[in-house]
């Protein structure tokens, strides 16, 4: 499968940190998606996708045209076509709503088809782009559709991005009060913006954050001392840090870093996301 990666221009790259299209054969069938601190749309040109929830037999939703899949806090399973064309928008937190423009609560945990969100528009914005000559074309074609919904700034949504750079910058690791107190507002409205614009809480959100720290510290390649790497990423303590881990993962930490460390040997190229898990 080629993956060609897109970094969009100003003023996108404030609310999206990529774009990428993905094309051939799927290198797995079956993948579990950790939570990442990101909200993605994506626009698909072949066979459909099934989604299943953690230890669910029966889909929860086919994605077949398009689709945005809200800010997760637990992972998900994903049955890939054998085929895969797919265009791919990941948004920072708190980036997805000047252009979705509903609250972003409603896709928590969630995959909702395009068209419940933007009606028409989205079969029209799929049409268009399956028609764009190359690759480039498409993604540049992209983002004047996305530019055309954005018209301006909704209001609160710098405040709410100012407090997402600051959990990004102490990876998760922060007093929510305290983040509250320095933006000068409580911290029951500083939760309310963040499940409007962003879909889930600030505490949430930095617990994301301080496990995706986790997951990118650990070479799958070399042992782990777990206990080492918990105090790193300062977790309160080693029971503390194994919930957490399981709860994203559906993995002990051994389990985990079994599974990718046959994903490095299998499939290298794969090894560097340690966000998706084959599962079969």
């Amino acid at each position: 499968m080629a993956v060609t990666i897109h970094t969009p221009s100003a003023p996108l790259n404030t609310y999206i940190e990529s774009m990428w299209y993905s094309e051939g054969p799927a290198p797995f069938r079956r993948l579990k998606v950790i939570p990442m601190p990101s909200l993605h749309l994506q626009i698909n040109f072949g066979e459909g996708f099934q989604m299943y929830k953690p230890d669910q037999t029966t889909p929860f939703t086919s994605c077949a045209e398009s689709w945005s899949v809200g800010l997760c806090n637990e992972y998900h399973i994903m049955d890939w076509p054998e085929r895969i064309q797919v265009l791919n928008v990941s948004f920072r937190p708190g980036g997805a709503y000047p252009f979705l423009r509903l609250p972003l609560s409603e896709l928590h945990n969630q995959v909702v088809s395009l068209d419940a969100i933007w009606g028409q528009f989205a079969a029209e914005i799929r049409e268009r782009l399956y028609a764009a000559p190359t690759i480039q074309a498409r993604f540049i074609l992209l983002e004047q559709l996305l530019m055309a919904r954005q018209h301006e700034v909704p209001y609160g949504l710098n405040l709410v991005q100012t407090a997402v750079a600051e959990i990004a910058r102490r990876r998760g690791v922060l007093s929510i009060q305290a983040l509250s107190d320095h933006l000068g507002i409580s911290q029951k409205h500083l939760i309310t913006q963040f499940k409007h614009m962003v879909g889930a809480t600030p505490k949430e959100l930095a617990r994301i954050y301080r496990f995706r720290r986790v997951l990118y510290a650990i070479d799958p390649t070399q042992p782990v001392d777990w206990r080492d790497l918990a105090h790193q990423s300062l977790y309160y303590d080693q029971p503390h840090f194994n919930r957490d881990f399981e709860a994203f993962t559906g993995h002990t930490p051994s389990d985990y870093l079994l599974l990718r460390s046959q994903i490095h040997v299998e499939n290298p190229r794969h090894a560097q996301y340690p966000q998706l898990l084959p599962t079969g």
